[in-house]
């Protein structure tokens, strides 16, 4: 038995000898350059396309059976303009099964300097699509005439690897109006087969148009073809990204996880965890029918990093007035088709500190919302929602902001916000805002809808009203920001429109003063135009001294005007009633002057006392445009 078993491998070694020896001598003596005009007739035939073949094709046994293709290219259909070319091509052949059962199994693919342009049409043709039908039959008759039995010899797809150097493919979706072009695509992987484990690792440059981002792309993976279902799994996936813009945002991912592709119903889905930057990232994603499904945590994320450089927030000097104008471009984020949720465990956007956020994005047809926002930040929590709408003019999408903050800080909030406090005190602060534009400046000129707030134990900066009831006669002057008023509670409710803010129910309580008042904050210009009655409180027992218990009742007119970083107000004493002004002129009774300095000094301790929560901390600019004023 062993002697037959090895008479028999001698001869099928000497048949292998024998018809290697026959294809060498085939090789060097046939001429496949013979049968380019051939096979461009068939191209043309078959496809209604232009083969051009510049380069010579040669025959090749060592190391692998195979045929060598120079440069070549395929034209768009109806033979005009280029859709592909190569610099070479080599294809090789597996020998057994050739010799054995007659199928041409190509085993290894290798590209050299590839170049094609996919272009989509407004409605959704493509200009492959011929390729892709004729494709389909043609795999279709191949499959019943292999089933048959018929021909002289079937090809088979069994690769052992795929080598692609420097490839350029270039997708052009006019549908979309955004360009993606995918350079110096390398590919080395190993076999293609159904149900066979394998590995492959990529590297490429991909960039896109709108918005303008290239991306760095390394990657290696383990994955596996099922060829039933048209399906290709990747695990163990370990990818490197560097993304650049021309805005000036760069940004560093390291991602592990797996991506699972369906080219039957044209969907992917992925798990995947790492590193964005500074962030620990874990999350799930699929895209089915144009529809890309979230699911994101993040444990911190710094914002101003993403944004554009010249919007970036920035140090902001005190008293120098309103921002400078600075346009906004969401119209990338109008075609968006996207849900999901978003939780982040530390967020700081335009300066503004939160945590524990929770966000579910919805984003389709033009429209996108947040809904819910929640969050807590600065001592309380919030909830409410934000959206755009596209429909009407996707350069300028109108934006809503509903935002009900509870117990929160207000002073160190408006100070990490717009690097000023001209507010402080804890309490509760609810927002229902509406504004359209495609600029900071913009926005707040188009700001309308409705604010209220209700505080307590806080500071009015800027102004000293019981310093100015108490000492003023007919006077004016401007504030400064070592002047403020200290209050016990402080209540108001806005109607805002045109960026303008009117109040006609302000209402504070200070040791010494009643408060009320109406007026307007134009917060686009950062401008005021108030008028206030502060009524004089007399202490019981005239604990405050003389002064303030002989102006006890006593309500004064004081007008704030002009803009808000230097508020000038006036005292007017000319509209109190004949008793209240004479009472105003009388001079001090002996002793009031030391009390009123005791009074005032207790006044200034409150007041150090309310502030001493404000961070010291750079000055920045708003996240969200600007709203907040400056």
């Amino acid at each position: 038995m062993q002697a037959r078993i090895r008479i028999a491998v001698i001869a099928l070694g000497a048949t292998v000898l024998v018809l290697g020896s026959a294809l060498g001598i085939l090789a060097a003596r046939f001429d496949p350059n013979a049968y380019k005009s051939a096979i461009v007739e068939r191209v043309r035939e078959k496809t209604h396309r232009t083969l051009a073949i510049g380069g010579d094709i040669r025959l090749a046994v060592y190391p692998r059976l195979g045929v060598h293709l120079g440069k070549a290219s395929l034209s768009e259909l109806g033979g005009t303009g280029e859709f592909a070319a190569l610099d070479s091509v080599r294809l090789s052949f597996a020998l057994v099964p050739l010799l054995l059962r007659q199928e041409v199994v190509i085993d290894r693919i290798e590209l050299r300097g590839m170049r094609a342009t996919v272009v989509r049409q407004a409605d959704g043709s493509m200009n492959i699509d011929d390729l892709t039908a004729a494709r389909s039959k043609s795999g279709e008759g191949a499959g019943a005439s292999g089933n048959a039995g018929a021909g002289p010899a079937r090809i088979r797809f069994a690769v052992d690897s795929i080598r692609v150097d420097n490839a350029h493919l270039r997708f052009d979706d006019r549908k979309a109006a955004r360009i993606v072009d995918i350079a110096r695509l390398n590919i080395d992987s190993g076999p293609i087969a159904h149900g066979v484990p394998s590995r492959v690792a990529l590297s490429a440059n991909i960039g896109v148009d709108k918005p303008a981002l290239n991306t760095v792309l390394i990657f290696e993976s383990g994955f596996s073809l099922d060829r039933d279902t048209r399906r290709v799994a990747m695990t163990e996936l370990d990818a490197n990204l560097d993304l650049s813009s021309r805005a000036g945002i760069e940004s560093r991912a390291k991602l592990k996880g797996s991506i699972e592709i369906d080219f039957g119903k044209e969907a992917i889905a992925a798990a995947l965890k790492g590193k964005i930057d500074d962030s620990a990232v874990s999350g799930k994603g699929a895209l089915r029918d144009g529809m890309l499904q979230l699911d994101i945590d993040i444990d911190r994320l710094d914002m101003a990093r993403y944004l554009p450089r010249a919007a970036a927030p920035g140090a902001v000097a005190a008293d120098t007035g309103p921002v400078p104008d600075q346009p906004i471009d969401l119209s990338s984020l109008a075609r968006l088709r996207a849900s999901g949720t978003l939780q982040v465990g530390e967020l700081t956007a335009g300066g503004l500190r939160a945590a524990n956020v929770h966000a579910v994005l919805l984003a389709d047809g033009g429209k996108t919302s947040i809904k819910p926002l929640s969050a807590t930040l600065y001592g309380g929590n919030g909830i409410g929602s934000l959206s755009l709408d596209f429909t009407d003019d996707a350069s300028k999408p109108r934006m809503a902001l509903v935002q009900d903050l509870r117990g929160v800080s207000l002073g160190a909030l408006l100070f990490d916000a717009s690097g000023k406090t001209p507010l402080t005190g804890r309490g509760d602060v609810r927002l229902d805002l509406a504004t359209q534009g495609a600029s900071t400046m913009a926005l707040r000129e188009a700001l309308g809808g409705t604010a209220a707030l209700r505080l307590r134990d806080g500071v009015i900066g800027g102004i000293d009203l019981g310093r100015l009831v108490r000492e003023a006669k007919a006077a004016a002057g401007v504030g400064s920001g070592a002047e403020s008023t200290g209050f016990s509670e402080l209540s108001a409710t806005f109607r805002i429109d045109g960026g303008v803010a009117r109040s006609t129910d302000l209402s504070a309580s200070t040791p010494l003063l009643g408060i009320g008042g109406e007026g307007q904050v134009d917060l686009a210009h950062e401008t005021i135009d108030a008028r206030l009655s502060c009524t004089v409180v007399a202490s019981p027992g005239g604990q405050d001294g003389p002064a303030a218990a002989s102006l006890g009742g006593l309500t004064v007119p004081v007008a704030l005007s002009g803009p808000l970083a230097r508020m000038a107000w006036q005292v007017d004493v000319a509209a109190l009633s004949g008793e209240a002004a004479q009472k105003m002129r009388a001079p001090m009774p002996s002793g009031a002057k030391e009390k009123l300095k005791d009074r005032v000094t207790k006044d200034r301790v409150t007041k150090d006392r309310v502030a001493k929560d404000r961070v010291a901390k750079d000055r920045v600019k708003d996240v969200l445009g600007g709203l907040f004023p400056r």
